[in-house]
């Protein structure tokens, strides 16, 4: 008897193990699909003409629906600076392609300085699908007629190390992102240092023909030493420091600026210790633009 309840027992297993086909995939549905834009920022400059903005519906199934959304003016304004093209605020998802494309016509100012303009676009409803998270974005007109636009961008650097003689590197500058014209940020002028994270600031003249680098400002840090100073000196053979306070000269002709001064990266610890150099280069540096 007891052999044959055994003999039952296993029967009944392997019918229940037979009925589980462990090649099957869990069955899922689309109750957690959603629609987000595909970035939350996105820019173009003003004579661009268009800019599609990305907005993706994530789904198993392909599905369909109706996605309603606003345009919010910022310092930019729909109808001065950007237009919605068509006009209407609505995206229709088919199930044919799972993204589809807000499409901005922007108006350029050629010739007018008029700095950078932001527009936001919010999703606001897309049927009885879910908003995902990234449900806002960002969009910058980009100015293409600021004051210094002659010395942005990136730049061979060339110079000569007292540690490693003729270096050449790549140094970028940029222009100020809260507006001021007369400033930019200058990204490895000190070739190994000023990470992006970390830039230099100077500023230009109004005859635009001098670049005063302030001194002392913190171009990188590192989980041994907390902070690298941008240094600079008076004379060619490094005798006289520039006080804190003081600046770096950088002399502006077409396509050039000509480091004045000579520069180098200063290594400090927690308690402000001086440990060393990083680099330091003669009076030689010439940046030439790219």
């Amino acid at each position: 008897m007891n052999k044959i309840l055994l003999y039952l027992t296993i029967l009944a297993g392997v019918a229940i193990f037979g009925a589980c086909n462990l090649n099957e995939s869990p069955e899922f549905n689309d109750a957690e699909a959603f629609v987000a834009f595909g970035g939350n920022s996105f820019s173009a400059e003003e004579t661009a003409e268009v800019l599609k903005v990305p907005v993706r519906l994530t789904s198993l199934g392909n599905l369909s629906t109706t996605v309603t959304f606003e345009v919010i003016d910022s310092t930019a304004v729909a109808g001065r600076d950007y237009e919605l093209s068509g006009g209407a605020s609505v995206l229709n998802f088919d199930g044919s392609d799972p993204v589809q494309y807000i499409e901005i016509d922007i108006i350029p100012h050629e010739g007018v300085f008029t700095g950078d303009r932001v527009f936001g676009i919010i999703l606001k409803s897309a049927g009885d699908i879910n908003l995902g998270s990234n449900d806002t974005t960002y969009v910058t007109i980009l100015d293409i007629d600021h004051p210094l636009s002659a010395i942005l961008g990136t730049y061979t650097a060339v110079g000569t190390s007292y540690f490693n003689g003729t270096e050449a590197w790549t140094v970028t500058i940029t222009k100020d992102p809260e507006g001021d014209v007369s400033k930019v940020w200058i990204t490895n002028l000190v070739v190994g240092g000023s990470s992006p994270s970390t830039p230099l600031y100077g500023v230009v003249n109004e005859e635009k023909t001098e670049l005063k680098i302030p001194v002392a400002q913190t171009i990188a840090t590192s989980t041994s030493y907390p902070s690298i100073l941008f240094e600079g000196f008076y004379g060619p053979d490094g005798a006289t420091e520039i006080p804190e306070g003081g600046s770096v000269t950088g002399l502006i002709e077409e396509g050039i600026i000509a480091i004045q001064d000579e520069i180098g990266s200063h290594v400090y610890d927690a308690s402000s210790a001086s440990v060393g150099w990083y680099n330091i280069f003669q009076a030689d540096v010439v940046l030439t633009k790219n």
